[in-house]
C-alpha cells in the first residue's frame, strides 16, 4: 500500500524544516540564549571546544550580553583551572627530574633501575606540555573574539 501524498507532504516539509533549522543554528542566526545555553552543557559534559564554538556563534550576529559575557568568564575560569592544574603538576615532575645535585632524589635518578620510571615521567611531562599549549590556545580563541568587530 502507497501512503497518502498528504502524508508524503508533511514528511517533506518536516525534513526540509529541519534541515533548514540545523542550518540556521548552524551559522549563528538563532537567538544568543540558545548558544549560551549549547555552551553551558558542553561546559558541564567537559567539552571545551565546543563550549568555546557555541560561545563564539552567541556573539556572532549580536551584541555581548551580560549573560554571554558571564559565560565567556565561566568557560575562560574553567581552562584557568586546567592550566593551573597542569602547571603544578610539571613543577612536581620538574623537581623529581631535575632535583639539585645535593639532594637524594638526584643520586637515586642515577641508578639504573630508575630509568624507565624517569623515562615514563618525561613522557608525561611532554604530554602536559603540549596540553598547556592546546589549552593556551583555546583561551587565546576565546579571547580572540573581543578584538573583532561586531555585526548587528
Amino acid at each position: 500500500m502507497v501512503p497518502a501524498l498528504s502524508f508524503l507532504a508533511k514528511v517533506l516539509a518536516g525534513l526540509i524544516t529541519a534541515a533548514g533549522l540545523d542550518q540556521l543554528t548552524k551559522h549563528g542566526y538563532m537567538p544568543q540564549a540558545t548558544y549560551i545555553k549549547a555552551a553551558l552543557k558542553a561546559l558541564e559534559k567537559d567539552d571545551l571546544d565546543e563550549a568555546i564554538r557555541n560561545y563564539k556563534l552567541s556573539v556572532k550576529k549580536w551584541r555581548p550580553s551580560q549573560r554571554s559575557e558571564v559565560t565567556a568568564e565561566i568557560i575562560s575560569s574553567a581552562i584557568s583551572l586546567r592550566l593551573a592544574k597542569l602547571e603544578s603538576r610539571l613543577a612536581e615532575l620538574q623537581a623529581i627530574l631535575h632535583p639539585p645535585w645535593y639532594s637524594l632524589q638526584y643520586w637515586r635518578n642515577l641508578l639504573p633501575k630508575n630509568r624507565d620510571r624517569l623515562e615514563q615521567l618525561r613522557q608525561e611531562q611532554e604530554g602536559f606540555a603540549e596540553a598547556m599549549r592546546v589549552l593556551q590556545k583555546l583561551q587565546a580563541k576565546l579571547e580572540e573574539n573581543d578584538k573583532v568587530p561586531q555585526g548587528n
